[in-house]
Formats: C-alpha cells, structure tokens, sequence
C-alpha cells in the first residue's frame, strides 16, 4: 500500500476519534456508554479533506484497503455511492469502537488516558488539596492544569512525592539538598528541577515564580546557604555552646545553628533584611552604618530554616523596627511578604525599605502587565504597607535590587 492512502485513512480514523473525545470532554465523562463513542463523516470535501486530496486511482483504492482493516476488526463502519460502481466512491464514514480503531492505530484514547491518570494522582494525593482537585478536573475535560496534560501526569505525580518527602524529612527545619533528594527518589540528579512547573501549580503559586524559589519554600537547596550578618562587633550570634562575635563586613552562619543574637553594648533597634547577595554586600561594607542596625542576607527567597533563623534573631533582639530591602517586582514582594507573616507570627510588624515604585526613574525600569501589578497590589494591602500601594499605583514600574543604590536608613 502507498504511505499517502494509508496515512490520509488514519487521519481520518484519528479525527473521529478526537470528535468523540471533545464531546466526551466537554461533558467531563470519562466512562462514556456506546452510545457515546459514535461519530461519523459524511464523504465530503469539507469533512473528510484528506480522502479528496488523493488524486491517484491507486492512492484512492489504498485508502479503501486500509479502511477494510478497520472495518474487519469492528472498528468502523462504511457507507458507499454505489453509483459509483462497487466500493469506488465513499459515502460516510461511522467509528463504531474507538477502542478497536486505537489499537489498530497503536494510539492510546484521550479519556482513557486521563481516566488512568486520575486512578494514579488518587493514589499518592492524600489528603486531597485544592491544587489536586483543580487538576482531577481539567483532566476531565480535556485541558492541562499548570501546563500538564494528562499523558505527562507523572510530573504531577512526581512533584507530589517531591512535596510529601520534603514534610517528611521535615526540610522545613533543616535544609534539603535538592539533587541528593532527587537521587533518593528518581535514580536522577535533575529529575526535581524538571519538576518545577508542577511543583509551582500544586503549591498555589503564580506561574512567574522561578523554580529556585518554589525550591526554597520546600527547604530544597542546590547548595546551603550561610545567613549572613552585619551589625556592630559588640553583637554575637549564639550558638549552642557558644556566642561568635560580629566582624566586618559580615559573619556566615548555617541557619539552624543560630539561637539568636547576644548584645552586649547598646542595643540594635533596627533589622533589616535583604534579598540579593551584591546590595548586602554594598550595605553590609558602608562604614557609615548606625551601631543600633543589624543587616541579614536571605539568600533571595528564604528557605524554611532561614526563616526559623530570622524568627529566632528578631525574638533575641525585640527590635524597634524590622525593614526588608529587596526587588521591586513581583517576587521581591513575594520574599517580603513570607519574612512578614514570619515577624507577624512572633509579634511583629515589618515595613519596606526603598520598595516604593514613585522613587524608580531609571530607564532600565521594566514596564509589568496587570495581572502583575494587581499581585503586588493584593500583597501590599495584605500587609499594610500604604505608601508602597500608593508608589505602585502612581508609577507601576518594576525595579531589581541592584539598580539602587545603598542608603543608610536615618
């Protein structure tokens, strides 16, 4: 048989297949009756394209050769314009059983798949989340949830396993490092990494939010990361069985081994908090810096332990003022807003520290949708935090970190 009949008689099986397939999706049936799984082509040029493209005779009758394989085997059934003498003209097309027409094509059906898919995410999703049932239902009808569809459910499979091994070796205290875990569990050192899209959908995040962060809000690190400290040498931090004094232009520590922050001169009214590596750097060097201020890097979005960190400095310290310096964009509120709700939960309140869009004048300043405004909007307001809802809304403007300049706090 020529590939073009045969290959123009498959497509035509392919499409009744994916007709049954949009009707069964559009009703979320996923257990169709037989009645269901009917459809059928009138012999048409508008709905059975591929068959009128087939100028050769021998084209045509390969075409009717590969449709009696379908019809041997029950799959389908045929109607002819006997006018046309025997079998030289189709009429209509009917598929009568997708199922034997799948398995001649060596081709899985749609609703079978996300049938399948569904039984698998049941099993390993307990309890259920509303990320989960979000995706049970746009399986049902036919869409891809967070970008998966349901012939690629093992990535929400996956990320799930991800999810549950990082509350189980409880990673939300001690930080996980990611690519051991991913060995752990999938025999591949990058296997989590590809899983951040998922992990992103399942954890309620916006699609924006990069995969180190989602990383980092499950205690999953590539590398550890030290929290660094800068403030005045008559500090130290404390450990179990020791207090380390402050030094210039700052101390690294791992997280979890930090009790809080001894002082042993005047006291340190002020904390501040920053997200990126090189504007610590250029603040944590300023000898101008007040003795009552106390710099911490967080390592852009913090991790689980970070967090307890921070908890336990602010409670040793009961400051005046807690600040955060980070991105004006959407993660940079993000990052403030997770080291909020952790102040908030000790009895504190923190405020931002030149996040205020109206002060943005450089041209590299990036010009965000809506729907990006809109979060950081929702993310003030959930916090309070006015003059930075006003500075938005006058200028909505997006700015990284390090295209400002240092200012010691008055």
């Amino acid at each position: 048989m020529s590939t073009s009949g045969v290959t123009a008689c498959n497509k035509t099986i392919q499409r009744l297949i994916k007709r049954v397939a949009r009707r069964l999706f559009a009703a979320g049936n996923l257990t169709p009756a037989k009645v269901d799984l009917l459809a059928d082509f009138p012999a048409t040029r508008a709905s059975m394209p591929e068959y009128y493209q087939l100028d050769r005779f021998a084209d045509r009758e390969d075409y009717h050769g590969r449709l009696q394989a379908f019809i041997n085997v029950k799959a389908v059934a045929a109607d002819w314009d006997h006018s046309s003498g025997d079998r030289g003209q189709l009429s209509r097309v009917t598929l009568i059983s997708p199922a034997a027409a799948s398995e001649l094509l060596g081709m899985d059906l749609p609703w079978e798949v996300a049938a399948s898919a569904i039984e698998n995410l049941n099993a390993v999703a307990t309890p259920k989340s509303s990320p989960v049932d979000n995706i049970i239902e746009g399986w049902q009808h036919g869409k891809s949830p967070g970008g998966v569809a349901a012939e690629n459910s093992e990535q929400f499979i996956d990320a799930l396993r991800v999810i549950e091994a990082s509350r189980s070796m409880r990673a939300y205290e001690n930080d996980i490092l990611l690519r051991r875990l991913s060995v752990q569990l999938f025999g591949d050192s990058k296997r989590i990494e590809a899983l951040a899209r998922p992990l992103t959908f399942i954890l309620n995040d916006d699609q924006t939010f990069d995969g180190e962060s989602v990383f980092a809000s499950l205690g999953l690190v590539k590398h550890p990361q030290p929290m660094l400290i800068s403030g005045p040498s008559s500090c130290a931090v404390k450990l179990e069985n020791q207090a380390i004094p402050l030094a210039r232009p700052y101390l690294g520590l791992r997280p979890d081994v930090i009790i809080g922050i001894e002082q042993n001169g005047n006291p340190v009214n002020r904390i501040m908090t920053v997200e990126n590596l090189a504007s610590f750097n250029e603040a944590a060097q300023d000898g101008s810096n007040p003795d009552d201020l106390l710099l911490i890097y967080v390592a852009g979005n913090p991790t689980p332990s970070l967090l307890d960190a921070y908890a336990r400095i602010i409670c040793s310290i009961t400051p005046k003022s807690l600040m955060h310096w980070g991105d004006i964009d959407v993660g940079g509120f993000r990052i403030a807003s997770r080291l909020s709700d952790k102040a908030k939960l000790n009895g504190f309140n923190l405020d931002l520290w030149n996040m205020n869009s109206a002060q943005v004048v450089s041209d590299k300043a990036e010009r965000p949708n809506d729907s990006k405004i809109d979060e950081v909007l929702k993310i003030c307001q959930r916090h309070n935090w006015i003059k930075e809802i006003a500075g938005m809304k006058q200028n909505p403007v997006f700015q990284e970190q390090e295209f400002m300049a240092w200012e010691v706090p008055k």
